[in-house]
């Protein structure tokens, strides 16, 4: 079942913290308002560290839109300002 985990935007924005636990995966990938072509969007995927600092450890781009992720953790995705329109979904 698809879940929006960082609406559709333009503007400097992070999502909630995501968990993925140990022995899990999660699919990710990038969105826009008009549907699957996200061109030349960028979103940084971020994990977080023990004293709740957020390190970026992989970028979803129009020719990497989608990741599947393997590591156990806790994760945001993060817009920069001026970024081309689009959102994450996992599915």
């Amino acid at each position: 079942m698809a879940t929006e985990i960082l609406a559709v935007g333009t503007t400097a924005a992070s999502s909630s913290d995501v968990t993925v636990a140990d022995g899990s995966t999660l699919t990710v990938c990038l969105k826009d308002a008009a549907g699957p072509g996200v061109g030349n969007a960028r979103v940084e995927i971020q994990l977080k560290d023990d004293a709740g600092e957020y390190f970026t450890v992989a970028t979803l781009t129009g020719s990497r839109s989608s990741l599947v992720i393997v590591g156990a953790g806790t994760y945001r995705f993060s817009r920069s300002a001026g970024a081309a329109a689009c959102g994450v979904f996992s599915g």
